[in-house]
């Protein structure tokens, strides 16, 4: 740790009175008698306030820190935690850039007034152009103390370990800093200014492995990266090997498509979606980008693996896109046009269980696919079996945690393929044909109710083994409906919380 300053400095100290404590920040008030005499935390000194009761808002006519007003004698002594980050050059190498992130504990006596604050070093980051370390600060029960290098670059408070602390993040001195440091060309304040920059630091630990992100700012995709960052995942959009705008993202990019390619990075789904298209079609990135609302409601995570696998049928590309488009004008009923394409998945899967070929281009693509669907459904007419019911019975225990109520409406898992197949028939769709899906765990079918009327059938929802949800139908595949829609925002915080609890036992 050459490259650190010892100690923490008094410059450390004054940063942090100065800028770091934000507003959280008290005026202790010792003597009953005489309420409107007080202690700032940040500066130290007495200080007289207006008259103001306990827990009231003031401001220190010393320092200007904005802070709460607490009465000693309701409170024997007050204490508040402030985590800090404070960047600087390092020593012995100018281009470089450390950051030291500190603990500080600070408390008031209610008694005298006196001010007991504790500094404690918890994250060193050394960021120079050939590497980039990251150290933490560790301790056991027994008081040892020492200090572990981690694998990646990232902050604590990026990854939500700081409940009840103040943070400060130190960006206004990481700014400065840039112009002569070997970050220079990174576009970092770009990304700061553009995202707010919830974790610097896995930015500066990509550009460092990966200099092309100077490149990829450049050309406007900056949403794309903080979704990466985010998300620890970029899903293979870039090779980050290559040194050009084909090699790096595998299609011929010319000046002219630089505006269409900014304006199709709204996220990841619909900016993969489009280089998908872009590989697989002849539609060009100009043409994707007049499509840009359309393919932001089609994208998902699963959606290229979809065209692929229609592509398994004779479809191409190009091909999916325009029929998804012409069946989603043509029909009312598709509210969404993603719910045309695992509208016409679902129907060509039905189509095979039936043995119908497709080969035959009115079979493969029907004119009005709702209405095709509806008849391969009619007959299907699949039969309650018993052994799917006994395969639903053992999964009955664990999938109790999936039955949710809010807002006026149910949740609920389905019991029995009978019970899937009056569904699919009452709201004329196909849900009687996941049956076996359903049974063997590959999915689950959650039956959502009105609460007033909890026996009829009303939305029919699928989630895949990772509770991510899949699609949800009503009556002949109609789309939610605002308060449905509202409902099942709920229903994926609620799942969120139950693999939270889940992992937490597995823990």
């Amino acid at each position: 740790m050459r490259y650190f300053p010892a100690g923490i400095g008094d410059k450390v100290k004054r940063y942090f009175n100065q800028v770091a404590t934000g507003s959280r920040n008290f005026f202790m008030v010792p003597d009953r008698e005489d309420k409107q005499k007080a202690v700032c935390s940040r500066c130290g000194k007495h200080i007289v306030l207006a008259k103001s009761s306990h827990k009231d808002r003031a401001t220190c006519p010393k320092c200007g820190a904005d802070g709460e007003i607490v009465h000693g004698w309701r409170r024997a002594r007050t204490q508040a935690n402030y985590y800090f980050t404070y960047f600087e050059r390092a020593l012995y190498d100018k281009e470089a850039i450390i950051a030291r992130s500190f603990a500080v504990y600070r408390c008031i006596s209610a008694a005298t007034g006196e001010i007991f604050e504790d500094y404690v070093p918890r994250e060193y980051y050394l960021m120079r152009k050939n590497e980039a370390i990251h150290w933490t600060h560790e301790c056991d029960f027994w008081g040892n103390e020492w200090w572990s290098k981690r694998r990646s670059l990232y902050s604590k408070d990026y990854v939500m370990e700081l409940n009840g602390y103040q943070v400060w993040r130190g960006l206004d001195r990481l700014k400065p800093l840039l112009k002569d440091s070997w970050l220079k060309y990174s576009q970092l304040d770009a990304f700061i200014r553009l995202t707010g920059a919830e974790d610097v630091f896995r930015y500066i630990e990509l550009y460092q492995k990966h200099p092309q992100l100077e490149y990829i700012m450049k050309m406007g995709l900056w949403n794309i990266i903080a979704e990466g960052l985010q998300c620890y995942s970029f899903r293979n959009i870039f090779n980050w090997k290559g040194k050009t705008p084909k090699n790096l993202f595998g299609v011929p990019i010319g000046k002219g498509d630089m505006l269409a390619l900014s304006a199709l990075a709204v996220d990841m789904n619909t900016f993969s979606l489009a280089l998908y298209l872009k590989k697989n079609s002849r539609f060009s990135l100009t043409d994707l980008a007049q499509k840009r609302k359309e393919l932001e409601r089609l994208s998902n995570f699963d959606t290229c693996e979809r065209f692929d696998t229609l592509k398994g049928y004779g479809v191409c590309a190009e091909e999916t896109l325009k029929y998804i488009l012409r069946q989603q004008q043509k029909k009312t009923r598709y509210q969404s046009i993603r719910g045309v394409l695992i509208d016409w998945m679902d129907y060509l899967k039905d189509c095979n269980e039936l043995g119908l070929s497709l080969e035959d281009t009115a079979v493969l693509k029907p004119h009005d696919l709702q209405q095709a669907h509806q008849n391969i459904i009619a007959q299907l007419n699949i039969k309650a079996d018993e052994e799917l019911d006994k395969q639903m019975a053992k999964l009955k225990e664990e999938r109790k945690r999936y039955n949710f109520a809010a807002g006026g409406f149910i949740a609920k898992v389905a019991e029995s393929s009978s019970e899937l197949i009056v569904e699919g028939k009452i709201l004329h769709h196909c849900v009687g044909t996941y049956a076996d899906k359903h049974a063997k765990g590959k999915c689950t079918i959650i039956l959502i109710r009105k609460q007033e009327e909890p026996n009829v059938p009303f939305y029919t929802m699928e989630l895949t083994p990772a509770k991510q949800i899949v699609q949800v139908r009503g009556d002949h595949n109609c789309g939610m409906t605002q308060e449905v829609e509202a409902f099942v925002e709920s229903y994926k915080k609620y799942l969120a919380e139950v693999g939270k609890k889940k992992g937490a036992k597995a823990a």
